[in-house]
């Protein structure tokens, strides 16, 4: 029985591990483009991963991991930033925007949060998963449990609000 559940064990470990590797530096990156500080960010992805692991030790099934774990880190983003304002400069201090290779993570964050501060942070939410993320309006409309229309709404007028001030 002892040499079973030892068994069971480490296959939850490894597909654990796995699952820590396909997704890891995606997850760092959603966290810190709603955060803003790396500290705080690495922190959100360790404790959603170990709640991760804790689920599956726990024998409960998780269907869609990917999709689990950004709904995580983004309740937990949503957390964190509902105690702290994340950090914005106003619309002149943007400067001249760099070649996209030459950008600095920090530098991009506060960059974004220019562009969206003046917006509800549900339309700014969508923008991010949008364009920051690469997911589909269906994936988005998933991890807000909203309707799709209401997902492409929401990012249409952010980008009507961002296509107005840039060209202010």
């Amino acid at each position: 029985m002892i040499q079973f559940m030892n068994s069971k064990k480490n296959s939850d470990i490894d597909s654990f591990e796995e699952i820590v590797d396909l997704y890891q530096d995606r997850l760092f990156r959603f966290a810190f483009m709603r955060v803003g500080v790396r500290e705080v960010a690495e922190d959100i992805v360790q404790d959603v991963l170990l709640r991760l692991y804790r689920t599956m030790s726990a024998g409960n099934d998780i269907q869609r991991y990917e999709q689990f774990l950004l709904r995580s880190i983004s309740n937990a983003c949503i957390d964190h930033i509902r105690r702290k304002k994340p950090p914005s400069l106003r619309l002149e201090e943007i400067g001249e925007i760099p070649d996209i290779s030459d950008r600095n993570i920090d530098e991009e964050f506060h960059r974004i949060c220019i562009l969206l501060d003046g917006l509800p942070f549900d339309q700014a939410e969508t923008v991010r998963l949008k364009c920051y993320d690469g997911l589909t309006f269906s994936q988005i409309a998933d991890i807000q449990k909203l309707p799709e229309a209401t997902v492409k709404s929401r990012y249409r007028y952010a980008i009507q609000y961002i296509r107005k001030k840039l060209n202010q």
